[in-house]
């Protein structure tokens, strides 16, 4: 009699291949080039105080940072917000934090890929021009739609690479602009008499400097979202995310810092409005030419790579929210190949095409800057969800007690509460509060950001009760669905 064949059971999910090295290029690759963009952005209102405006927003971001570390090692599965929204609150909240987060993936990818090509102009000018401007981008993205349905580990590899040379090169230009220009000439510490909080900038100007600047933080839920992806998460979720929080916040600092004692801000948010960095290279004394073709090159490639890291985020949400029922269950479809869930990511692909295209549009038709543009729809639907995540942290202490949390945010205030302990988390509190803040800043200063964001919010939740309803599902509390658990791949 013949043994009969065992066959290995076919793996339908995502597939876990992610290290610290990996989650840390994705959320460094989101964040880290924010610089290279919102630098001009925020010295536009913000002028020579712009470090302490890119500072608040650190203290905003490094709280958040804490909060993701938590949830995402305690829920490792993608979805980010929408999934500790779904553990804290139910579905009907859930959807609204994953949807308001496709919207800033959608826009995150559309605006990293135009100052890669404004960086690719320091060598061929004609790129400056709108329309040369508008087509390279889109080329952009269309060639990172097809690497990432390809695979994310041939995507990570490749943002790693970039995100270590980027590292190593900024903490060159902040050495070189220290020791070759600022320190012999005490720039430093007449720095403090180039502004003044409340006439130069003018507090108006300040807080929109500081909701620019947020604009850049938008790494941590990247992070979250490749959950799923990654090896013994609860251990190497964490990590990468102190990881990130830590490097891009020293950077960040300190390269403003520099820039607006080396480059006026007028010039920063003018000139070199579409290669901040590029101008401040090409400041420096000695060899300045030369750093600044680097730059150039890098300003490119990073720009590329935090494009690349709102593909890779937007797609996971899509394919979290149609894992929970949130959405058609097709947005969850893996290839059967390459094992990526490539619907998700060609939606939002092309989405992210159409918006640069429609900027495009503009800036041909009555010159509105494309920057200005997308930066004005920039963290309208991530803060929601960092106050949610905030919030989620909060509730699911003392809802969800049984859960394993790896890692766990310090300094709680415990009381009673119905016969029964509660515990309030400190950090989390003071982060929803100024994430809150910073969000009502965001709707008071950004108008288009705050029509858009309500005719996204209304657009999403049409879609969200048809198919619930369609498909007899609850509106607001959590539905029974299965997830599947992802294989760990070694290597």
């Amino acid at each position: 009699m013949k043994q009969e064949e065992v066959k290995k059971p076919v793996h339908k999910g995502l597939i876990r291949t992610l290290g610290t090295g990996g989650l840390f290029s994705i959320g460094y690759a989101d964040v880290g080039a924010g610089i290279f963009l919102a630098l001009g952005l925020v010295a536009l209102h913000a002028g020579y105080a712009t470090p302490l405006a890119i500072g608040v927003a650190a203290i905003a971001y490094a709280l958040t940072g804490l909060t993701y570390a938590e949830l995402s090692s305690t829920y490792p599965m993608a979805g980010g917000s929408a999934t500790y929204a779904r553990a804290a609150f139910g579905d009907g909240i859930s959807f609204v934090a994953g949807w308001m987060l496709c919207l800033d993936y959608l826009v995150t990818s559309a605006i990293f890929s135009i100052p890669a090509v404004g960086y690719m102009s320091y060598f061929y000018p004609p790129l400056k021009e709108p329309l040369w401007l508008g087509v390279g981008a889109m080329l952009i993205l269309a060639g990172l739609v097809a690497l990432n349905t390809i695979g994310i580990r041939s995507s990570v590899r490749f943002t790693l690479a970039l995100s270590i040379l980027d590292i190593a090169s900024e903490i060159a230009l902040i050495t070189l602009g220290l020791v070759l220009v600022l320190i012999p000439s005490g720039a430093l510490f007449h720095w403090p008499a180039t502004f003044n909080l409340g006439t130069a900038p003018r507090w108006d100007q300040f807080v929109q400097g500081i909701t620019l600047a947020m604009v850049s933080y938008l790494g941590i839920e990247a992070v979250a979202q490749a959950a799923e992806e990654t090896k013994v998460a609860g251990r190497t979720i964490p990590r990468a995310t102190m990881l990130t929080v830590t490097v891009v916040t020293v950077i960040y600092l300190l390269v403003s810092l520099v820039s607006v004692n080396l480059v006026p801000p007028l010039d920063l948010s003018g000139k070199w409005k579409n290669d901040p960095l590029s101008g401040v290279a090409n400041s420096l004394p000695v060899a300045g030419w030369a750093l600044a073709i680097w730059i150039s090159l890098l300003g490119a490639s990073i720009s590329i790579i935090g494009a690349n890291a709102g593909i890779i985020g937007s797609s996971r949400m899509l394919y979290a929210m149609s894992q929970y029922k949130l959405l058609p269950g097709k947005f969850g479809e893996i290839h059967s190949r390459f094992r990526t869930p490539y619907i998700s990511i060609l939606t939002f692909g092309l989405g992210s095409i159409l918006l640069v295209g429609f900027s495009t549009m503009i800036n041909l038709g009555d010159s509105v800057d494309p920057l200005v543009l997308l930066g004005s729809l920039y963290n309208v639907g991530a803060l929601i969800a960092y106050v949610q995540a905030h919030l989620s942290v909060i509730i699911t202490r003392n809802t969800d007690r049984e859960h394993f949390r790896p890692f766990r945010i310090p300094w709680s205030i415990r009381f009673m509460r119905r016969r029964e302990e509660w515990e309030l988390p400190i950090l989390p509190l003071a982060g929803m509060l100024i994430t809150g803040a910073i969000w009502v800043a965001v709707i008071a200063t950004h108008e288009l950001g705050r029509l858009l964001g309500v005719v996204w919010v209304l657009m999403g939740m049409g879609i969200y009760i048809y198919f619930r309803r369609r498909n007899n599902l609850p509106v607001w509390k959590r539905a029974d669905v299965e997830v599947s658990n992802p294989r760990r791949v070694e290597g």
